[in-house]
């Protein structure tokens, strides 16, 4: 095996009329430059190959080719190789085999083989079948030996070709053939395939991995950070050459960050090479080709035909990827132009054909509409600059894309045409409204709304109609003051499915947020029509959304079993569609996460609300409330009540006013109040008892807290008569569990008041109810004379699975008895912190140091403490100091 490092020609015995004579690097094996990257992996691959076949490696230019064949033979030494890098002269025949022969040569065993050497005599003479004598030799050689042809691709004689196809064919068994080429061979590749006499490797075996990567960055000393690396292997798919000529380009730039996110096939290096190497040999026509061409991936062949007006784009397009490799036929029979070669390409033709450029994007565009492809669709007329083209698809596909889920590219299609159309377009402004409404941005969606009313024509069609009462009847949902709205139509006129299918969802949304109160069943059955056509239409965000409403109603009937049901349904609808965890699953997560918790199971309600949390911004805001204030309480449940005060806390405040249904905002409240009484912060528990009351009028719910902060400061009777009302049926519930718990104060008051009969009367009545919706959790945090009463009672008769429920959710629940302090006593409390002696103290409040005194001794005994410091760790455990 030559060394790379030598200069002159190898040194052979050659007799006087030995072949031509070429310079020493063409049979020299390449050395590996420095900072070369190992790629054990490949090497393994192509250990692989049995004795008798051919080894093929086939990828485009800068894929790694030569130097991993070159690392391949310097690392596995066991078979004596000869290189032979070819070039366009080696199209003469007799200059190609000479060359052969002469690498042939410099290999100690064969060089000594007398046939050889006559061989290499007689290339040059006429009449002579050098391929045929050359595979006989081959045939016959004593030692094994390894043949490796670099840069295949540029043999395109059909002598050469022929020549080298007989070679093959004759399978000679002293040779172990080594084909690179950026294209496949012309040796019968299928045929050899066939037979099991090929093993390859191809561009997508030769693309680094990340890791290989990221080793390769190391050795250039760039100092990425594993997103970074992580951009630049997506951005480059791994290709060899991208991801060298990036390395050049990060060294030239102190904003790695800013480059990684613009990098494409336009930065400079990369362009020069793309066009040196792969554009600049082809010809003309068929670079003008595969520039209009490339503004589309995937790239359908019906597409390609109407982007380059050429009837034969197919046979382009294949004649291509067997070339370069760089284009590739995909599984569902599109093509797709590498990344990097086709950024290159559409930077160049918007750069210098800017109206070709813009004509073949609403070609693309008009093509994908027609063909159902909307997205696509969206995307090629937002670049081609054509508001109206771009209008008019969203007035086709507006509501598709709503109800499938893609209000990304609806936006960004809004955001191209202008606030000038959409206030022209009361179809365009309508749409808008809907997507800023699922957004929760109310002040746009008015905004919005308004336009449409002061663009509306005099006699618009029936679609336009619909999609005005649904966007007006989502708007009302939210709280929206929607004026004097026009009939709602029947979607059963309805010409087109997805508008009938957005007016029924509207309908059962609207009901969420009726001043009047949710009518449930109309709710239900006008989400159960839109469920129906979201199946029969395809249309996965809308099933998804039907389902988890329709669990919020089983919910609000109290069926809680349902409600688990349903959200179960809408997760594994958005998980079909490969939607789960996101934006999509969220509520219904939130729902399954929140009925755990009601029955009693923190650990799996903490489980499946950290299933999500972890998208953090992408959470719509009642989705991130509900899953926050769930995991918090749970927190509490398990005895981290400081830690679950804080999260419940917060997630409402970063709720803040955002439009919410009753039912929604009181279940939420009553987490978190709860958790307050747990922690001993009445004050807490006032703050938001406050917060549902400014939401919701006066109900079951804003009744039952005021009873329990009575009964948590010893005002039994007062608490007694707080909640007698809830029992009134003229006194409208938003919650199911509301009526346990009232029962469950009726029993606790009767219980300290000594009325046993009452107080049993009361915890039967809370059990029967309890298990009725199916919740434990309220049973687990009842008073204490209560716990004792559950304590003492046997299992009821035909009960004893609720019961051992009950038992369940009271084990998981830690129970640690909440620390009452009265409100001096928090107001001194907060002052221990500080460096404030008793004196100083009192000197604050205006009263003796003596009642401080009092204060402080009675504060560590409720704490359980002795010491200042050890009051102020226990209160910040108990949630009482921040």
């Amino acid at each position: 095996m030559t060394s790379a490092d030598d200069d002159e020609e190898p040194a052979m015995a050659l007799p006087r009329d030995a072949p031509l004579r070429f310079p020493a690097r063409k049979g020299v094996v390449p050395s590996l430059p420095a900072g070369f990257v190992p790629r054990p992996r490949l090497l393994e691959r192509l250990d692989e190959a049995g004795p008798d076949q051919v080894v093929v490696v086939s990828a485009p230019a800068g894929s790694g080719k030569t130097l991993l064949l070159a690392e391949w033979v310097r690392d596995r030494e066991q078979l004596e190789t000869a290189w032979v890098r070819l070039d366009s002269d080696d199209n003469d025949p007799r200059r190609l085999w000479s060359a052969v022969v002469a690498s042939l040569l410099a290999v100690p065993s064969a060089g000594r083989d007398d046939r050889l050497r006559r061989l290499a005599g007689v290339t040059r003479s006429d009449g002579v079948d050098v391929a045929e004598e050359l595979a006989d030799v081959l045939d016959t050689l004593g030692t094994p030996v390894r043949l490796v042809l670099d840069d295949v691709h540029e043999l395109t004689g059909r002598e050469v070709l022929h020549d080298l196809t007989r070679v093959v064919r004759q399978r000679p068994a002293g040779v172990r053939l080594v084909l690179a080429s950026r294209a496949d061979p012309p040796v019968s590749i299928p045929r050899l395939r066939l037979e099991g006499r090929v093993h390859e490797l191809r561009a997508d075996a030769l693309a680094f991995t990340l890791p290989e990567t990221t080793a390769l960055l190391e050795t250039t000393g760039l100092a990425l950070t594993p997103p970074q690396v992580a951009t630049l292997q997506a951005r480059t798919e791994g290709w060899a050459a991208g991801l060298r000529l990036a390395v050049l380009a990060l060294r030239r730039t102190e904003d790695a960050a800013g480059f990684l996110t613009s990098f494409s096939g336009d930065e400079r290096s990369v362009a020069e090479y793309l066009t040196g190497e792969i554009l600049d040999g082809l010809d003309p026509d068929t670079q003008d080709f595969l520039g209009l061409v490339s503004v589309c991936s995937p790239l359908p062949a019906a597409l390609a035909v109407a982007l380059s007006q050429r009837g034969d784009a197919e046979r382009v397009l294949d004649d291509l990827r067997q070339e370069t490799a760089l284009v590739e036929r995909t599984p569902r029979g599109s093509y797709r132009i590498q990344p990097l070669l086709r950024s290159y390409l559409v930077a160049d033709l918007a750069r210098q054909r800017p109206r070709a450029h813009r004509q073949a994007q609403a070609t693309a565009a008009r093509w994908w509409s027609a063909n159902g492809q909307h997205v696509h669709a969206l995307r090629h007329a937002e670049r081609s600059g054509d508001g109206d083209l771009t209008g008019s698809l969203v007035r086709g596909a507006g509501v598709p894309l709503l109800l499938g889920g893609d209000l990304g590219p609806l936006r960004r299609a809004l955001a191209a045409v202008g606030p000038g159309a959409r206030t022209a377009d009361p179809w365009l402004a309508l749409t808008a409204a809907i997507t800023h409404l699922d957004a929760r941005a109310p002040a746009a969606a008015a905004a919005e709304l308004e336009n449409a009313r002061r663009a509306w024509p005099d006699t618009p069609d029936a679609g336009l109609v619909a999609l005005r009462a649904s966007a007006e009847l989502l708007a009302s949902g939210l709280g929206l003051d929607v004026g004097q709205s026009r009939p709602s139509p029947d979607a059963a006129d309805q010409d087109r499915s997805d508008l009938a299918a957005l007016l029924h969802a509207s309908r059962g949304a609207a009901e969420f947020g009726n001043p009047g109160g949710t009518d449930v069943d109309h709710a239900r059955a006008e989400l159960k029509q839109a469920l129906d056509l979201a199946r029969a239409l395809d249309l996965g965000y809308l099933e998804v959304q039907s389902l988890s409403m329709l669990a919020t109603l089983a919910a609000m009937r109290g069926d809680l079993r349902e409600m688990t049901e349903t959200a179960q349904r809408a997760v594994t609808a958005a998980a079909t569609r490969g939607r789960h965890p996101s934006e999509w699953s969220a509520a219904p997560v939130g729902m399954l996460a929140y009925g755990c918790l009601l029955r009693g199971d923190p650990e799996a309600a903490s489980a499946h609300a950290q299933e999500v949390l972890g998208l953090g911004d992408q959470l719509p805001p009642e989705a991130a409330y509900t899953l926050h204030a769930v995991h918090g309480a749970a927190l509490a449940d398990r005895g981290h009540r400081a830690a679950g005060l804080a999260e419940v806390q917060a997630a409402r405040e970063a709720f803040g006013a955002t439009p919410a249904p009753p039912s929604m905002a009181a279940a939420l409240a009553l987490l978190e109040h709860g958790v307050a009484l747990l922690s001993g912060n009445p004050s807490a528990a006032a703050e938001v008892a406050a917060w549902l009351a400014a939401r919701v009028s006066r109900t079951g719910e804003t009744l039952l807290l005021r009873a329990r902060e009575e009964m948590a400061a010893g005002r039994f009777a007062a608490a007694q008569a707080s909640v007698t009302p809830v029992h009134d049926p003229a006194t409208p519930l938003l919650l199911p569990q509301t009526a346990v718990e009232a029962h469950l104060v009726d029993a606790e008051c009767a219980l300290q008041a000594g009325d046993l009969p009452a107080g049993r009367a009361s915890l039967e009545a809370a059990l029967v109810r309890a298990e009725s919706v199916g919740v434990a959790r309220p049973l687990a945090l009842a008073g204490p004379l209560t716990q004792e009463l559950l304590d003492a009672g046997p299992a009821r008769r035909g009960r004893a699975r609720f019961d051992a429920e009950v038992a369940a959710a009271r084990a998981a629940l830690v129970s640690r008895p909440a620390v009452r302090l009265s409100e001096r006593e928090l107001a001194v409390l907060a002052l221990l912190p500080s460096l404030l002696n008793a004196r100083e103290i009192a000197e604050e409040f205006t009263v003796s140091v003596n009642t401080v005194k009092t204060h402080i001794r009675s504060i560590y005994a409720k704490l359980g403490v002795s010491s200042r410091r050890a009051a102020v760790r226990r209160a910040q455990d108990s949630g009482l100091l921040p």
